[in-house]
């Protein structure tokens, strides 16, 4: 028998991490646009006629890219794409809870995200998804595994 690289096999994981939870993400809201167009609105950041284009097209670039971690020859582009999407939703977490905005995220469907948000947690899992997303960018080899 072989030995094991830990190394791959650890960026293998972390790759279908981020490839699932932006899979899972898009799922219920591709399912749902005009719940997730009144989360988007919840925000207070644009206008309720662009919200519902965001609601349209948003989930369908999270399943995209979430795939597209899958494929080697887009993978680095996803992963820079998730990176900035995660960044964005940082900033949008970050405007809503000093705002004081007591809302739905609307992260992985209304159903999921019935309570209120826990700003410090969809804050935190954020970075934790950006630092998996900056790793496999980083990694010399993640493009071609």
């Amino acid at each position: 028998m072989g030995t094991v690289d830990y190394k791959a096999f650890s960026i293998l994981i972390v790759r279908l991490i981020l490839t699932g939870v932006f899979v899972m993400a898009a799922l219920p809201k591709i399912q749902d646009p005009v719940a997730f167009a009144n989360s988007v609105v919840a925000f207070r950041i644009i206008d309720s006629g662009l919200s519902s284009w965001v609601a349209l097209l948003l989930p369908w670039l999270e399943l995209v890219l979430g795939l597209g971690m899958l494929m080697p020859f887009i993978r680095q582009t996803s992963c820079a794409l998730i990176g900035l999407l995660l960044l964005i939703f940082i900033g949008l977490h970050i405007s809503a809870w000093v705002r004081g905005l007591d809302l739905s995220c609307g992260c992985f469907g209304t159903a999921a995200d019935a309570a209120a948000s826990d700003y410090r947690w969809l804050i935190l899992r954020n970075v934790l998804l950006l630092g998996m997303a900056l790793l496999l960018l980083t990694h010399k080899h993640s493009n071609q595994q």
